[in-house]
C-alpha cells in the first residue's frame, strides 16, 4: 500500500506570510486547517504542497543529542549529513480522530505523530515532555521545498536516551550549542536553522 503522509498547500502558508528559516509565530499552525493526506510519491516532487515533518531535538543535561544520517536512510538527499532532529511525516494511523481535531488542536495531535516517530528510532524517551518550539522553512533545496518542519524540544532528565537499531542513524553524541555552533556546516539545513536561532537566542 503508497504510504500517504500529511501535506498542507503552499500557497496557504503564504498567505499566512512568506518566511524562510525559523519561526515561531502560531499563525502558521492555521493552515493546518488546509491539511489532507495524499500519497508520498507524487509529494515528493510536488512543490505546491508541503509535507508537514515533526522535528524533535533531544537535550538533557548532558547537552543535545546529535547524530549522523547513513546510507541506509529512505531520504537519498540527506545521506552523509549530520542532525539534531528526530521525526517524520504524519500518517493517518497518527490521527485517530481524524483531521479535524488536527485543526482544533494541532500542538497536541504533532506530538502524538512525534512520539511515534521518537520510539521508531530513539530508546529511553518514554514519557519525556515535548514542547513546541517553532516552524521550519528552507527553499535552498528540492528536499526542503516539499516539507515545511514544526519543532519540538524534548527534555528528558538524563542523558541515557539511545539510538533504535534502524541503520539509518549512526554516531551519536551529546553536544553544547555552542559545539553545534562551531560545526554547524556538518549539519542537514534544518539542523543548521535550529542551531542557529538557539545560538542567537542564547546571545
Amino acid at each position: 500500500m503508497t504510504e500517504q503522509v500529511l501535506v498542507v498547500p503552499t500557497a496557504g502558508l503564504d498567505g499566512l506570510g512568506p518566511f524562510e528559516g525559523f519561526s515561531d509565530d502560531r499563525r502558521y499552525f492555521d493552515a493546518l486547517a488546509e491539511a489532507r493526506f495524499v500519497d508520498r510519491g507524487p509529494a515528493e516532487r510536488d512543490e505546491s504542497r508541503r509535507q508537514i515533518i515533526p522535528y524533535v531535538v533531544i537535550r538533557t543535561p548532558e547537552g543535545v543529542f546529535s547524530y549522523a544520517r547513513t546510507g541506509a536512510g529512505r531520504e537519498a538527499r540527506l545521506h552523509g549529513r549530520r542532525s539534531i532532529g528526530v521525526g517524520g511525516h504524519v500518517n493517518p494511523a497518527d490521527l485517530p480522530e481524524g483531521l479535524a481535531a488536527l485543526a482544533r488542536a494541532p500542538v497536541e495531535t504533532l506530538v502524538s505523530a512525534a512520539r511515534r516517530e521518537l520510539a521508531e528510532e530513539t530508546v529511553g524517551l518514554d514519557g519525556a515532555r515535548l514542547d513546541w518550539l517553532g516552524f521550519l522553512r528552507d527553499e535552498s533545496a528540492p528536499v526542503a521545498r516539499v516539507h515545511f518542519g514544526v519543532v519540538f524540544l524534548a527534555e528528558p532528565t538524563h542523558g541515557r536516551v539511545r539510538l533504535s537499531d534502524e541503520g539509518a542513524m549512526a554516531d551519536p553524541r551529546w553536544l553544547s550549542w555552542a559545539e553545534l555552533d562551531a560545526d554547524r556546516d556538518a549539519y542537514e539545513g534544518w539542523s543548521r536553522l535550529v542551531i542557529g536561532h538557539m545560538a542567537r537566542a542564547r546571545r
